[in-house]
């Protein structure tokens, strides 16, 4: 289920957000870059699950050139509870929000793309104390653009002091320096893209936040005045009211941010706590191990269900089918001789090796009937085929009760495997199916 695999992405995306909060730490003491290590939090928590689940999808590849190959038939095992409805249609509701909420965040990007791309133009381009500047009315100062990185400064700026002056420049040139843009950019798309995982939109925020302190820490290097830099950065945050974009990075942010800012300039002069380095970094180790252990639960894999003790009880498999279980004295089972689906060429040369795994019901006449043929696992879409060609030719011994033939509905797993021992001429081997499940039950259509 795709709900189960969005869990695990939310655990992941909890473990690394809390890493990255302790890590954070141990680079700030270190009076180290912080802003990547929110990154790669952003980029893990986004790619990390996605890994994992092309891990459980992607299908397996064997290690030496073998030409001979099988298809084996397993046994075949009657279905315990064929209650699949739900889940189905619940994944399809959640899939649809998500692409619905995509979609949206992605056209306000580019619409904030778009508006950045045509206002632009109208900022008229002046060299200000020996820097190349765009001149707005009330947007910036912050730097737009990507392909074209551009300082834009509100006309107020030009009445301010030169030293202070100097400072909303230096600022500005610093972010344009280390492609900030780049980073924000980055962490608006991921969140458009993944918009239901609330930690990537805090980390997000968070990257914003250290983009900017890692800035101040870069100009205070050059211009060691916490006290008048902390003014101006108040001064710019009363006069601003246009932000123009939402991967611009700013000198003056939220007050909230502001006051973080602030404060972090205080300590860049502080000591340094080893204690602070190194328990940092051992707490995000710990945090990214437990990460590393979490295992996650294919979204392709049939969900098992427990059956149901009452005997006679009715099983709903969908809206226009009912199954009842009932004792049988002969379950359903593939006859001799059966053929073997195809094995598919292209992943024969390409020594690929797959299962599928099929659930159909077995008519009275022991012939599968396709209508209700259902893929609950495969690994690659022309194994699919190949069992879905070969069904129809297929004959069962139906399953009986009374001595009179019933339906039954059953799971069955067909492994495409390259094996040297091929048993017959044709390269294929069926092993002869049997059972799984206690004698004795079965679930049966009416």
């Amino acid at each position: 289920m795709i709900v189960t695999w969005m869990l695990y992405a939310l655990v992941i995306g909890a473990s690394l957000t809390a890493a990255a909060f302790a890590l954070e730490r141990a680079t700030m003491a270190r009076r180290s870059p912080a802003r990547f290590v929110w990154f790669a939090a952003l980029a893990l928590s986004a790619a990390w699950p996605l890994g994992a689940m092309l891990r459980t999808t992607l299908p397996r590849r064997t290690s030496g050139g073998i030409l001979p190959f099988a298809v084996r038939l397993q046994p075949v095992r009657v279905v315990p509870d064929a209650n699949a409805a739900n889940p189905v249609s619940l994944d399809h509701w959640v899939i649809g929000v998500w692409i619905a909420l995509s979609v949206l965040l992605l056209v306000r990007l580019a619409r904030g793309v778009h508006i950045l791309r045509r206002t632009r133009t109208a900022w008229g381009e002046r060299h200000v104390d020996g820097a190349s500047v765009r001149v707005s009315e009330n947007v910036g100062p912050a730097v737009v653009g990507l392909r074209r990185m551009e300082v834009v400064i509100p006309d107020w700026v030009l009445g301010l002091d030169a030293p202070l002056r100097s400072i909303v420049l230096r600022h500005e040139e610093e972010h344009r320096r280390a492609r900030d843009p780049y980073l924000l950019f980055a962490s608006a798309l991921a969140t458009a893209l993944i918009p239901w995982n609330p930690f990537l939109w805090v980390q997000a925020g968070r990257l914003r936040l250290a983009i900017e302190m890692d800035c101040d820490a870069r100009v205070l290097r050059r211009d060691p005045s916490p006290e008048r830099y902390g003014l101006l950065m108040l001064t710019i945050a009363q006069r601003r009211t246009m932000t123009p974009t939402l991967f611009a990075p700013m000198l003056s942010e939220p007050v909230t941010q502001l006051e973080r800012r602030i404060k972090a300039m205080q300590n860049i002069s502080g000591r340094v706590s080893r204690a602070t380095m190194v328990g940092g970094s051992l707490v995000a180790a710990a945090i990214v191990a437990f990460a590393c252990s979490v295992q996650p639960d294919s979204p392709a894999a049939p969900k098992q269900t427990a059956s149901r003790s009452a005997r006679g009880g009715p099983t709903p498999v969908n809206d226009h089918q009912t199954y009842f279980e009932f004792q049988v004295e002969q379950q359903a089972k593939l006859l001799p001789g059966a053929p073997s689906p195809r094995y598919p060429d292209m992943l024969r040369s390409a020594h690929i090796e797959g299962s599928v795994l099929a659930q159909f019901v077995v008519d009275t006449t022991g012939r599968p009937i396709m209508d209700t043929f259902k893929v609950l696992k495969s690994d690659h879409d022309l194994f699919t085929n190949a069992v879905r060609n070969s069904l129809p030719m297929m004959r069962f011994a139906p399953a009986r009760v009374g001595g009179k033939a019933v339906k039954q509905l059953v799971q069955m797993p067909f492994q495409f495997s390259l094996s040297h021992n091929a048993a017959t001429t044709s390269g294929v081997q069926i092993p002869q199916p049997s059972m799984s499940r206690r004698p004795g039950s079965a679930v049966l259509k009416p």
